[in-house]
């Protein structure tokens, strides 16, 4: 089907293993408070690790902060066919947090990723059974992830350094999209290249991005810290490095999964780069993560002690660009060395670069926004693909109640969660004979 990913290079064996292993080694981890992948429940755990918090109740906090993410996943995983981190190590976050011990933490962990792997079947078989398969409308809401989530380097620099500057960068991205969708391809002696417009635009969006930055942080004093400060978060490091052996073997895994597909990071972004032949996009993509998230998983780990469950994201950037799938792993196992390395002196770094610091939140919002709307008009289309106007309106009053209601939903899954709601509602209409297919 067009936008989900149903026919895998990889066996389903192999896949279904490291996926076992993955959610296995991820659960240990947030079970001895090593690692974790929900970053806002991340300053929970020093409650734990200090003994401020019983783990029952230190459990119940991390599984309500996780709950919403993990539905995140499961509508990521209806609209792309992979496997996201946010159905995985958002779970096993939560898994982790309620095990008595680390036995109980690996084997629950295993199970949840049989049952992520085996129950994608058990879904699709049951979709298959329904009076009306949706199934296939549901590919509608990737429809406009690439083409809109390309202007997120705008949407960060508006946010970071004014209206006028973000609105040019979403001219020169515009131009650059629309030229490159006239041109499409270029031919240099006996090669064609193919003008992908989301991956160019994108691309003269970033560099925009960075220019900004640099220029704006040349100009800007540096963030001192006085000596408590430092001494927690040269404490931390330490801990987080005292770990180097547990967090390599996770960043190996997660090399690993989403280079044979496995689990996936950003799958709305991978998929559409797989299924179109180009994955330029994603690269792309990943060096703004990286670049978000430095600031947000270097501050909160430092803090803690506790480490991203992915680390910096580079080990999904290896991952995919390994040439070969046993140079996944260990490319994944280097590059989250080299980042257990250099966490201190990244805080330092980022203290002496306060733009650059700041532009990781404004890259975190830009994408979130772009990809929150990318995914609401994918649901429209979809819900309409389904049953037309009736759909349209179940989706946006689906969507205004839960704005309503405080966002109870984070925005990228109330969109795909609707849509999926307006699938099921509508089967129930047929079952009862109201509506004749």
């Amino acid at each position: 089907m067009e936008g989900i990913i149903t026919n895998f290079e990889f066996p389903m064996l192999a896949r279904t293993v490291v996926l076992v292993m993955i959610c296995a080694w991820a659960s240990l981890l947030s079970h001895k408070c090593i690692s974790n992948f929900n970053d806002g429940a991340r300053p929970v755990f020093p409650e734990l690790i200090e003994k401020r918090m019983s783990r029952a109740e230190f459990a119940v906090v991390i599984t309500g902060m996780g709950f919403g993410w993990v539905l995140a996943g499961f509508s990521q995983w209806l609209g792309t066919g992979l496997i996201a981190c946010h159905l995985t190590l958002i779970a096993t976050d939560c898994l982790g947090a309620w095990s008595p011990n680390k036995w109980v933490a690996l084997g629950i962990g295993a199970g949840y990723g049989l049952l992520c792997a085996f129950g994608t079947n058990v879904i699709n078989q049951a979709f298959m059974a329904l009076p009306y398969n949706f199934l296939n409308d549901l590919t509608n809401i990737s429809t406009p992830t690439l083409p809109i989530f390309s202007m997120f380097p705008a949407v960060a620099i508006a946010g970071q350094f004014g209206a006028r500057k973000g609105i040019g960068t979403g001219v020169i991205e515009a131009i650059v999209y629309i030229l490159c969708t006239l041109v499409g391809t270029v031919t240099i002696g006996s090669i064609n290249i193919s003008l992908y417009p989301y991956t160019f635009a994108m691309l003269a969006g970033m560099i925009c991005l960075i220019v900004f930055a640099a220029k704006g942080s040349s100009n800007s004093e540096s963030v001192e810290t006085d000596a408590e400060e430092e001494n927690l978060f040269s404490k931390n490091a330490d801990r987080i490095k005292s770990n180097w052996k547990y967090l390599c073997v996770q960043g190996a895994l997660n090399a690993l999964g989403i280079k044979i597909l496995a689990q996936a990071y950003q799958p709305y972004i991978l998929s559409a780069a797989v299924l179109s032949n180009d994955m330029t996009p994603f690269y792309i993509a990943m060096v703004g993560v990286i670049i978000a998230f430095i600031p947000l998983i270097v501050s909160t780990s430092l803090a803690t002690g506790v480490y991203q469950a992915v680390g910096l994201c580079s080990v999904m950037l290896f991952g995919v660009l390994a040439p070969t799938w046993w140079l996944a792993p260990i490319l994944g196992f280097a590059a989250e060395f080299v980042e257990i390395q250099l966490i201190g002196l990244l805080g330092k770094l980022l203290s002496k670069f306060p733009e650059l610091s700041k532009c990781g939140d404004h890259i975190r919002d830009g994408m979130i926004s772009t990809i929150g709307l990318a995914l609401t008009i994918g649901a429209f289309l979809a819900a309409n693909a389904t049953w037309g106007e009736v759909g349209i309106m179940l989706v946006g009053a689906f969507y205004v109640v839960n704005e309503v209601t405080g966002q109870r939903l984070p925005k990228s899954a109330v969109g795909p969660i609707a849509a999926v709601a307006v699938g099921i509602i509508y089967n129930i209409v047929v079952a009862l004979g109201f509506i004749v297919i």
